[in-house]
């Protein structure tokens, strides 16, 4: 039986290195927030833990309103779900939030939050509870997700499971290492040139795509494509240009279209144009897919299937920022997208399920993209990590180590802590500063699986304001 008891919300507000534009935002700056969870777990009392970045203009993409506006709608979210997870008791952690999910659905509606919004603040304190049912039982993710540890029923989530087990659909392993999916911005410089000597960090990190490429080397990329088509198009050549030559051709890239497309229509008659230059051919042989060109009002509507229907040599198409409840992944599929992203923004339960639907369905036809929020340590990047690599997700987007300074905008304290249990993922730069280690375009997981959901809890005593306690 699983009870919990009581919430502590932290906050601390985090500055990028370099501004971070993706869709109609631009980052300089973020609040952090973490949770601590304290549950009892089969007899048990036990704390659990869980972080992420509140990104103004992802979850609602409206460009009316006002970031303070959007950031105070995100914690209002967290408050619900720990409103609605507090004093909860049930057998499992799937059973408990299956009645979090009921509580939460009734207040968002009353809100007017949309769904991806809404399932956010779920996410989270799913994620602190998944972290302490595995500290309870001193066992990793990927275990506990194979042995089916959370009590996950995925016909709950998606009805046509119901004779599947999350083992079925898991890889047998956690990844040891995963691709580090580089995100090249829609403001990002692309040459050393491009970048103002009084705007350059003085960090010793790269701030070119030329510079991360021969820094990382990377050979995984995520372009982000918006904005006037002729534009677009211009910086998608000199983009692809500068993977070319750095990578000698040996590259593989997805196109995020941040759903700047009104429809498959208009992103057809873009990527039709694009076809037509010479300077894009690289990368139509080693496009791995698009993700979200169209809105999420017009991407799971007829007209898409109607378009992709008639379009036989269509690139492969993922939904993202579309993928907020099960029931989308479904109708994706059946209008012709190939898949879904993952981010523990999610919901790891959410993920699982997703992961299993595309298993049943297609197996290596279908395919689930690692994504994240640009975040960072020292508890969200690790559990980002461990979630992808249980899933069998080998190509990560990862950019909270390009937009952000590692974990210099936290106590050195806790850099210590993180780069001691973490000596694969973390290392220490020239300056001291702990950040994100990636040797060969790949980011090391072992530590991370052996200790994110479930290793010894990270302190982050005087790391933040406490702004809210439930229970």
């Amino acid at each position: 039986m699983i009870t919990v008891h009581h919430l502590r919300w932290f906050e601390r507000e985090l500055h990028t290195r370099i501004p971070f534009r993706y869709g109609i935002a631009t980052m300089t700056r973020v609040p952090h927030i973490w949770l601590e969870i304290d549950a009892t777990i089969d007899g048990e009392r036990v704390i659990g833990q869980a972080a992420d970045h509140l990104p103004p203009k992802w979850f609602t993409k409206d460009p009316t309103r006002g970031l303070d506006e959007e950031v105070s709608e995100m914690k209002d979210v967290m408050v619900a779900a720990g409103a609605a997870i507090t004093g909860r008791s049930a057998p499992t952690v799937h059973a408990v939030m299956r009645e979090v999910e009921s509580t939460h659905a009734a207040v968002a509606r009353s809100a007017g939050w949309p769904d991806l919004l809404a399932h956010f603040g779920i996410a989270v304190v799913e994620r602190a509870l998944i972290d302490a049912y595995c500290r309870r039982h001193d066992t990793t993710l990927h275990a506990v997700l194979r042995e089916n540890g959370l009590g996950v029923v995925l016909s709950d989530l998606h009805p046509e499971l119901v004779e599947m087990n999350p083992a079925q659909g898991l890889p047998p392993t956690a990844l040891e290492h995963v691709a580090a999916r580089h995100t090249v911005g829609l403001a990002d410089p692309l040459e050393d040139s491009d970048v103002a000597e009084d705007e350059r960090p003085e960090d010793g990190l790269p701030v070119s795509l030329r510079e991360v490429c021969r820094r990382y080397g990377i050979r995984e990329f995520k372009i982000k494509v918006a904005g006037e088509s002729a534009a677009a198009l211009a910086r998608l050549e000199q983009v692809v240009a500068v993977i070319a030559e750095e990578t000698a051709g040996d590259f593989v890239a997805t196109l995020d279209g941040n759903e700047f497309f009104t429809s498959m229509a208009a992103w057809q008659e873009f990527w039709q144009v694009a076809c037509q230059r010479e300077s894009i051919a690289p990368l139509r042989k080693r496009l791995l897919f698009v993700e979200q060109p169209v809105h999420r009002d017009q991407a799971l509507v007829d007209e898409v299937g109607e378009v992709l229907s008639k379009w036989p040599d269509h690139p492969p198409f993922l939904i993202d920022e579309s993928g907020a409840m099960p029931a989308d992944l479904r109708r994706a599929l059946d209008l012709g997208y190939i898949g879904v992203s993952h981010k523990n923004c999610k919901g790891i339960i959410h993920g699982v399920a997703n992961r299993c639907l595309l298993s049943s369905r297609g197996g290596d036809a279908l395919r689930m993209s690692g994504e994240d929020l640009s975040n960072t340590g020292p508890l969200a990047m690790p559990q980002d990590l461990a979630a992808q690599a249980a899933l069998g997700n080998a190509s990560v987007e990862r950019n909270g180590h390009h937009y952000f300074t590692g974990l210099a905008g936290w106590p050195e304290a806790i850099e210590q802590q993180i780069l001691f249990r973490y000596p694969d993922t973390y290392a220490s730069l020239e300056s001291g500063t702990t950040a994100v280690s990636i040797v060969d375009g790949r980011v090391s997981c072992r530590s991370v699986n052996q200790h994110a959901f479930g290793g010894a809890k990270v302190d982050l005593t005087g790391a933040g304001e406490c702004w809210m306690e439930q229970g």
